[in-house]
C-alpha cells in the first residue's frame, strides 16, 4: 500500500487514467459475458467521468501548492 501512495502522490493524472480504464475495462467484460452486448455509449459517461475526476486532481493539487507557499512563506519570515 506505501507504494501506492508514494505513486499517487507523484504521478496523480496517471493514476486516474489507470483506475479509470481498468474500471471501464472490467465494465464492458462483464457487460459483454452477461448480455453479449457492447453498448457503445459506455465511452462517454467514462470520458465524462475521467475529465471530471482529473479537474478534481488539478484543484487539490492547486490547494495544495498554494497552502505550501503560504506555510513557506510565514515560516521564512522574520520577527
Amino acid at each position: 500500500m506505501n507504494f501506492y501512495k508514494k505513486f499517487y502522490q507523484k504521478h496523480p493524472y496517471l493514476n486516474v487514467l489507470i483506475i479509470y480504464s481498468i474500471a471501464s475495462l472490467i465494465g464492458i467484460a462483464i457487460e459483454y459475458i452477461i448480455n453479449r452486448d457492447f453498448i457503445g455509449y459506455g465511452f462517454y459517461t467514462a470520458s465524462f467521468l475521467t475529465l471530471f475526476e482529473l479537474l478534481r486532481v488539478r484543484r487539490e493539487r492547486n490547494k495544495l501548492k498554494s497552502k505550501e507557499k503560504f506555510q513557506y512563506d510565514v515560516d521564512g519570515e522574520k520577527d
